[in-house]
């Protein structure tokens, strides 16, 4: 099997809007399927232009937003330096990439014209569902062999790409071999014609893990075992039993270790976020770092155990400083002595809206306890200002800048994100529930159950 290699160097894109309608375009960056998306905001200057660079280590996928135009997931390299133009009356028939690296972005303009503008095979799927089982999968993997004659008329190309990219191709079609197998009518068919039926192609380990749509197919896949695994115990598995299982896939060689230490940190990480570290889930963890190679992901997940440690419940809360929407400096050891629950948030993010009206409930049930609820902005003043008067919100507010010292304090990496502190100042809870959880009323009785120990 051929081996994919990786570098690192700078990546570099600008841009040309022709007839532009808004000021900013939106560019975001997966570096990888464990840690989080970046998502940058870039203004246009007087010229209609923009630019932006940052350093990869790997490969990693880039989506693009401008007005009501996009392009998704597309593979971008170290070293590449691409500029892209287009005319916003009309996008796709004028979108032109050029410069080191921009035969990617070719192959993926004139592959999106041939395979979803001109003949859209996705929706060919919903026709061939309806063919027998035989017959459908026949044609997915003739979609998929004509996909991949497509990139192979493509020989500028690195190998690096083309590997990632076949993988990408494969993952996406086969995945709909997965999700039909994964219905019950199946649940009796033997492993071994499962796998006969999926044509996965010879891709190099690395590709695999690093393809988003391929390790996407394996998630599934894996889902899919585990819910066997489920029916044959008669029970549900623990998030950590899943974990185990998973790597049971890996100790017995049916998965490479590049796509164990892909699918393990994605299953650590949501188990993590999910639940905070309670000792199964750190156990869990140091068997992780103590198998993984790649860095990225052995210092992702690694970070990640270390702050949420500090949050375990009885550890002190990180003090801070912030200003209310009148000025005012308000600091968290004003309220000692009181329950204190915090919600980062910000005006962009659906479900914090949502949580907000049972928040509401929670205010009000605990109008005369000694209970302080601090809702805190990630948004820029102006949004931050505009979404206090939109969704009237009461109590006290406040804003930090979202790559603020607060925020890395308590690892906020995603919206919403709520935090129980104690009357001494400490974390009352390792994992405090969203407020929309039963229509508001976990948060009251974890609120509560903090009250009442202290009492």
């Amino acid at each position: 099997m051929a081996s994919t290699t990786f570098a690192q160097g700078p990546f570099r894109i600008s841009a040309e809007v022709q007839n532009p309608t808004e000021r900013k375009a939106i560019l975001v960056l997966h570096r990888d399927w464990i840690g989080n998306e970046e998502e940058y905001e870039l203004t246009l200057n007087n010229d209609n232009r923009f630019s932006f660079i940052t350093k990869i280590t790997d490969i990693a996928y880039i989506d693009f937003y401008y007005a009501d135009q996009s392009f998704h997931f597309w593979i971008v390299e170290p070293n590449d330096e691409i500029s892209i133009r287009f005319d916003t009356k009309n996008f796709w028939k004028t979108l032109q990439v050029a410069g080191q690296g921009s035969e990617k972005g070719n192959y993926y303009t004139e592959h999106q014209q041939k395979f979803e503008i001109a003949q859209d095979w996705e929706k060919q799927v919903e026709k061939w569902r309806k063919e027998p089982l035989k017959k459908y999968f026949e044609k997915l993997d003739q979609e998929q062999a004509r996909q991949l004659a497509f990139l192979e008329n493509y020989q500028n190309l690195s190998q690096t790409f083309r590997d990632v990219r076949k993988a990408d191709i494969v993952g996406a079609i086969q995945n709909y071999k997965v999700e039909l197998l994964s219905n019950n009518q199946y649940s009796n068919l033997p492993l071994d014609s499962i796998r006969n039926m999926l044509k996965l192609e010879d891709i190099p380990a690395a590709a695999q893990a690093a393809s988003l749509e391929y390790g996407n197919t394996y998630l599934n896949l894996v889902d899919m075992l585990i819910a066997r695994e489920a029916e044959r115990k008669k029970k549900e598995l623990t998030e950590t039993e899943e974990y185990y299982f998973i790597k049971g896939l890996y100790t017995k060689k049916q998965i490479s270790l590049e796509l164990a230490e892909r699918l393990l940190g994605f299953k650590l990480k949501n188990m993590i976020d999910a639940n905070g570290i309670p000792t199964k889930v750190l156990n869990a963890s140091y068997d992780y770092l103590g198998l993984v190679q790649n860095r990225d992901y052995k210092n992702y997940i690694n970070q990640l155990v270390n702050l949420q440690r500090n949050f375990v419940k009885g550890s002190p809360a990180k003090a801070f400083t912030l200003k209310d929407i009148d000025g005012k400096e308000v600091s968290l050891k004003d309220f000692n002595g009181k329950v204190v629950f915090l919600d980062f948030w910000a005006s962009w993010c659906g479900p914090c809206i949502y949580d907000m009206k049972f928040t509401e409930k929670a205010k009000t049930y605990f109008k005369d306890k000694d209970v302080v609820f601090i809702q805190i902005s990630m948004d820029t003043e102006s949004e931050w200002r505009e979404a206090i008067k939109l969704y009237d919100l009461k109590g006290i507010n406040l804003r930090v800048d979202d790559n603020g010292t607060l925020i890395k304090n308590y690892a906020v990496t995603s919206v919403p994100s709520y935090f129980l502190i104690d009357k001494n100042g400490n974390f009352a809870l390792s994992k405090t529930i969203d407020p929309s959880d039963n229509e508001g009323k976990t948060l009251i009785q974890q609120i509560e159950e903090v009250l009442n120990k202290e009492e």
